[in-house]
Parts: C-alpha cells; sequence; structure tokens
C-alpha cells in the first residue's frame, strides 16, 4: 500500500510527538530502575553516584519510599507536559495550515468573512512578499478564532474557513485529552464539574485527571488522527503548494 501522502506541517507535527512519546518512554525506564535500586542508609543523592552538596533536593534517605515518591512525580510531570505540548503542536499546525492554505487560495470571504482585523502598514511593508502578507492576515484571523477560548469551536470555526468537512466522531474522540491542557495549565489537573460532565470516559481520582500511559496513548492516538484528518482533507481540496508537501 503506498504512504499516505502528507503536508510538512503534518510531518512536522507528528515528528514532535514522537520525540516527546521518546521522552516518556525513556522516563518510564529511568523510574522504573531508579525504583529498583537498593535502600541505603545515605541520601538518594549519594545512591545516584552525587551527593547531598551538590544535589540537595535529593538529601533524603534512599528508601523505596522515597524513590517511588520522587520516581512518580517525575513521571507525572512529564506526562503532563506531554499533554499541554501535544495541544500547543496541534494549535501550531493548524495555524500554519491556515496560512498555507490561503497562501494557495482561497475563497476571502469564506476564509476571512466580515471580519475586520486591525494590521499595521509597518507589518505588511516588512512581510516582504504577498505570500508573507498573506500569512499575517491569516494568523490574524486564527488568533481571532482561537480567543474564543473553545478548542472545539476553534477546530469548527476553522473547518468551516477552509470549506473542510471533519468527521465530528473524530473531533469528539481528541476533545477529552485537548480540553485536559486547560485542566493542567490552571487548575493543576484538577477536573471541574464542565470537564467532567463532557468527558466522562476520563478517569479522576481525588479530583484530579489520572495520568498515565493510558491517558497519555490515547490523547497522542486522538489528536493525531484529528490532524491527520485534517490535513488529508486540505490535500484533498489542493489546499497546499507543492512545496508545502512533505517529499
Amino acid at each position: 500500500m503506498a504512504a499516505q501522502r502528507k503536508t510538512k506541517a503534518y510531518h512536522r507535527f507528528k515528528q514532535r510527538c514522537d520525540y516527546y512519546e521518546t521522552d516518556l518512554e525513556l522516563c518510564d525506564l529511568l523510574v522504573r530502575d531508579f525504583i529498583k535500586m537498593a535502600d541505603s542508609d545515605g541520601p538518594v543523592a549519594a545512591a545516584l553516584g552525587s551527593s547531598k552538596s551538590k544535589h540537595p533536593k535529593l538529601g533524603q534517605k534512599n528508601t523505596k519510599r522515597t524513590r517511588e515518591v520522587r520516581g512518580g512525580h517525575l513521571r507525572a510531570t512529564l506526562q503532563a507536559s506531554f499533554v499541554k505540548d501535544l495541544y500547543e503542536d496541534f494549535i501550531e499546525f493548524l495555524a500554519e495550515t491556515m496560512a498555507r492554505a490561503a497562501q494557495k487560495g482561497i475563497d476571502p470571504n469564506r476564509f476571512a468573512g466580515n471580519m475586520k482585523l486591525e494590521i499595521k502598514a509597518t507589518d505588511l511593508l516588512a512581510a516582504g512578499s504577498w505570500d508573507g502578507v498573506v500569512t499575517i492576515i491569516s494568523q490574524k484571523v486564527f488568533r481571532a478564532l482561537e480567543g474564543e477560548r473553545k478548542t472545539t469551536e476553534l477546530i469548527k470555526k476553522a473547518a468551516t474557513r477552509l470549506g473542510l468537512k471533519i468527521d465530528q466522531a473524530i473531533i469528539d474522540a481528541a476533545m477529552p485529552y485537548l480540553d485536559a491542557r486547560h485542566m493542567l495549565v490552571h487548575q493543576d489537573g484538577r477536573a471541574d464539574e464542565l470537564y467532567s460532565r463532557k468527558h466522562k470516559s476520563v478517569v479522576v481520582k481525588n479530583g484530579k485527571i489520572v495520568l498515565d500511559s493510558t491517558f497519555t496513548a490515547k490523547a497522542r492516538d486522538t489528536i493525531d488522527a484529528l490532524a491527520r484528518a485534517i490535513d488529508q482533507e486540505i490535500i484533498g481540496a489542493r489546499l497546499v503548494k507543492p512545496e508545502h508537501m512533505h517529499p
């Protein structure tokens, strides 16, 4: 079977996802071996070949419980970072996709509509080319859409302005993980009533979203599926220049 064609924007998004997953796998192995270390009377820092003076935050006695707490916190921190970075990179992919489509040529009435944008003449003059001007306008349009602060509406309106038809089931599957970013950034992972009601499939323990390998795997799979669906629609609609396609 021939490989599916993809844009450079999607290829870059997928590469970043791969890097993040590599980090998670490495962390998992390191934490696993860290927890398995033998107990000792000295601090954790010494057990790792350092000293309390050089790494004072690792000055606790080297016990299995200490290692479980420290290792678990490291893993959870990286998993939270993975979800937040996944969101940011998806938004960047969507913004770049809109800009490339605008550069290719798209119905301006559908793309911008009656939206009023404030653009400085100096910015337009500094753009250097028509593609540069179009990119500035596209970025302004995207930021205006993003200002609504509802990711699902941002996706739907971006698709409408591009004339894309994205399967609603694909969008719905990704939303628990895209919406999780807000919970992680603004509420330290605590799932509010609205989030819990909308995304009943997400496991919540003691009021917080459970960030484990299952959650991060589903986040990767569903958000990637959404980005891929958008990418295939863009390609199918011929809204990308040849130079913006991945070879």
